[in-house]
């Protein structure tokens, strides 16, 4: 027995060491994306939190800045500590439930077959840093169904983290009522643990409502107002909302997952049922916001983790079929994915287009990933030493910043239509360009029509263009903006 539970041990580790070597390989082949960029801007100016972001994956960034320079490695960096983080939690979880490391090794396994876990496994986003602290939750929750009192301090530090990390790790507290379905659980709450645990966890989210107060509650506002927008109700975004979570957790792994929450719900204690909850519990309270709006497909992505250690637990005719079926369906799409970005070239004579969510997803986007480096050289060139360079998309504006290893120096004009990726506006004071003259780089050749009304005297310059087999595949539009007349939310806030 011994010899055996050694060896599951050793599969474990070495499964984890694999998985985390690829991640570290593909973190740095794969091109850094405009919304990494950002996150690795924010982290270039500190603050307690940003305006459409919590802090706590941002933070690390400048941690690994310092080991790795300005590099796609320290900005992903965050994402596969994260990334390990979530096998140790799956381990915790898995022997809670009665299973081993092997078990553990298994779900670990099941989790890369799912195009949202691998992916993100490399891919610095706030919803790794959620998933991690959703799988530390959840083992919390399971451990106190079991009668450890000392969980309730897991579940709070995982909760508080997992906020800062991305506000709907809040979804992970009803894993809590099962537990409370037991009379000895319920007599904890007499006790000053629980208490104090929710306490500490409201504590570590202080950063978040250090910010609000600084700056007028926007964020708050920006999440609760701005982002989800109530319409009238339809099955049209629900229907969307689905059928992407069937890519991100593959078709295949999909029904397997309904198939085992169906046969552990048959038989589960509070412990299995506080796993079901945590699993369930975001997909159906995205679900019904998707009834009157469009929301993110993957927001409910995080449960996932949860789902597959309940995979991995409960084998049933068919499972093994259905796992070979995802993860191949699963690995393949990561994989082309990957060779996607890395090798978009071969890519760009293809007709493909999607309108849904993501929105206008095509194989023309791909033109996006070449030319960054000779654009980002080109601007430096024509900026002038005593101007500031402007570009209206915001993941633009923090990439080329990236591109040239932060040596030049980018602001975003918020003139076109967004409300994401505002964080840099709050980073200057108000008024500050008034007079100056700024470079403004745009690839929305509408920015002509706003332009002018914040300058003395445009000038329209020869535009940045980028070239692929003769055909012109991007272009950069660029105007001289002398004399700044007007500031009013675009340049600062």
């Amino acid at each position: 027995m011994t010899r055996i539970v050694g060896s599951d041990r050793r599969l474990f580790w070495i499964s984890v060491f694999g998985w985390t070597v690829l991640h570290v390989a593909l973190a740095m082949l794969t091109p850094i994306s405009g919304d990494e960029a950002y996150y690795w801007d924010c982290a270039r100016h500190f603050d307690w939190a940003y305006f459409d972001q919590p802090g706590g994956v941002i933070w690390p960034i400048a941690i690994f800045r310092l080991l790795f320079g300005d590099t796609a490695l320290a900005v992903r960096a965050p994402a596969i500590t994260f990334s390990f983080l979530t096998a140790i939690f799956v381990l915790g979880l898995v022997r809670r439930l009665g299973g081993t490391h092997r078990h553990a090794a298994a779900a670990y396994a099941l989790l890369h077959g799912m195009p949202f876990f691998f992916l993100g496994s490399f891919y610095e986003s706030t919803d790794i840093g959620l998933t991690t602290a959703f799988a530390a939750a959840t083992w919390a929750a399971v451990s106190i169904a079991q009668g450890e009192r000392r969980a309730w301090w897991g579940f709070g530090l995982a909760t508080g983290l997992g906020f800062l990390a991305k506000f709907p790790a809040v979804l992970v507290v009803p894993a809590i009522i099962p537990a409370l379905g037991r009379r000895e659980i319920r007599r904890q709450l007499t006790t000053p643990t629980p208490w104090l645990a929710a306490a500490l966890s409201f504590t570590l989210t202080a950063p978040v409502w250090i910010w609000a107060v600084q700056h007028d509650w926007a964020n708050i506002s920006f999440q609760l107002e701005d982002r989800h927008k109530s319409g009238a109700l339809s099955l049209k975004y629900l229907g969307e909302f689905l059928g992407v979570n069937l890519l991100l957790a593959t078709p295949f792994l999909a029904v397997a997952l309904v198939i085992a929450l169906w046969i552990l719900a048959r038989r589960a204690g509070a412990d299995g049922w506080a796993v079901i909850v945590a699993t369930i519990i975001p997909f159906l309270f995205f679900g019904l916001i998707s009834l009157h709006g469009r929301v993110g497909p993957h927001w409910g992505g995080p449960a996932l983790v949860t789902g597959a250690v309940v995979l991995a637990l409960t084998p049933f005719r068919g499972r093994r079929v259905l796992v070979i079926l995802g993860m191949v369906f699963g690995l393949s799409l990561c994989f082309g994915v990957a060779a996607a970005v890395t090798y978009p070239k071969a890519l760009m004579d293809l007709e493909w287009s999607y309108g849904g969510r993501p929105k206008r997803i095509n194989t023309g986007q791909l033109a996006r990933i070449l030319g960054n480096e000779e654009i980002t050289a080109e601007l430096a060139l024509r900026l002038r030493p005593e101007e500031t360079l402007l570009l209206t998309s915001y993941s633009d504006a923090h990439l080329y910043a990236l591109v040239s290893r932060g040596t030049l120096q980018t602001r975003l004009a918020h003139l076109a239509e967004g409300k994401h990726g505002l964080a840099s506006l709050y980073w200057y004071e108000e008024n500050d360009l008034l007079g100056q003259t700024a470079l403004v780089a745009t690839e929305k050749e509408r920015i002509l029509q706003v332009l002018p009304q914040y300058c003395t005297t445009l000038e329209v310059l020869p535009p940045i263009t980028v070239s692929l087999k003769t055909e012109i595949i991007r272009t950069v539009y660029l105007y001289r903006c002398v004399g700044i007349t007007r500031d009013e939310g675009a340049f600062s806030r």
